[in-house]
């Protein structure tokens, strides 16, 4: 590939930069997204300046009032900006490494801080309409395992790597054992009555067959963390729903943060989390509560 390109000229510049995206192995869908977002650039360059683009003009005066051009003029979202300024960023590095630039003017300028909502979580009437479609069918396998995903909070991982000495039962309490949760993490979550019942039950009728595996497949094999997926989305599809098991984890998370009875540090405990940063995600508001919200403004 030639390394002569003349770099004299801003086609110029982001060509040469263009092939040395190329070389690193970026995906031409990549180069083509830098590219696009580096001529929006130049263009507002130009515009505000009256010169054209230059690496060596680039101030980081420039690069904070694009980055309030992209956000307040342009009303991109903050994902959209943040991937404008880091195309703009890497074209910096690239015209540092030529000897076009002394330093970064994008150092200085962070990126948009993105405030996510809670994750979807399933409202107490879903909830209960997910339920009610997986108990009038009475597959005791099925019933034993969403009732076990929505009261444990269990990934679908987790749920799949159970084996028969992971549940312990007794008529008033029980609780699961996750040997191998996110980073190798070892955790013990209670059983509430529902899980416990449900559990029992399908148990009375598991197939005897050499697996050690909780959740027996029709092969007589462990069920696979993909079969466990499809089990979920097809009750939520009987229910009107569009749901993962991850949308069970998430409701267990909700469930709990939002009834005020149990603290972060417990919830975190449960759901195998690291840092109570993860667990407090599910003290935000969904997008359907702060729709909720601006209804409720409505003039009298």
């Amino acid at each position: 590939m030639p390394n002569d390109i003349p770099i004299h000229s801003v086609q110029g510049r982001f060509q040469a930069f263009a092939q040395a995206l190329e070389r690193e192995g970026r995906r031409p869908l990549t180069v083509a997204s830098y590219l696009s977002d580096l001529r929006g650039f130049a263009t507002w360059f130009t515009q505000s300046n009256g010169e054209a683009l230059a690496p060596q003009g680039i101030t980081a005066l420039d690069v904070r009032a694009y980055k309030s051009y992209l956000l307040t003029v342009a009303g991109f979202k903050p994902a959209t900006v943040n991937r404008h300024l880091a195309a703009l960023s890497r074209y910096c590095a690239w015209a540092r490494g030529q000897g076009l630039l002394q330093g970064d003017p994008t150092e200085e300028v962070q990126g948009v801080r993105q405030v996510k909502p809670a994750p979807k979580a399933l409202a107490a009437p879903e909830l209960r309409r997910l339920l009610r479609e997986v108990h009038k069918r009475g597959v005791p396998r099925d019933v034993a395992l969403i009732e076990l995903l929505a009261n444990t909070g269990l990934r679908v991982g987790e749920a799949a790597q159970l084996g028969l000495g992971d549940i312990e039962l007794s008529p008033r309490k029980g609780k699961v054992t996750v040997r191998s949760g996110k980073g190798a993490k070892y955790r013990q979550v209670p059983l509430n009555a529902d899980a416990r019942r449900a559990l029992e039950e399908y148990l009375a009728v598991r197939p005897q067959v050499e697996t050690q595996a909780f959740f027996v497949s029709q092969r007589n094999s462990g069920l696979s963390p993909s079969a466990i997926w499809r089990v979920v989305k097809g009750y939520g599809q009987r229910a009107g729903l569009r749901i993962s098991p991850h949308t069970l984890r998430h409701t267990f998370g909700t469930r709990l943060v939002r009834g005020k009875t149990v603290d972060l540090v417990t919830v975190a405990a449960m759901m195998g989390h690291e840092s109570l940063d993860t667990t407090a995600i599910y003290t935000r508001p969904s997008e359907e509560d702060m729709a909720q919200a601006v209804e409720t403004l409505g003039v009298e």
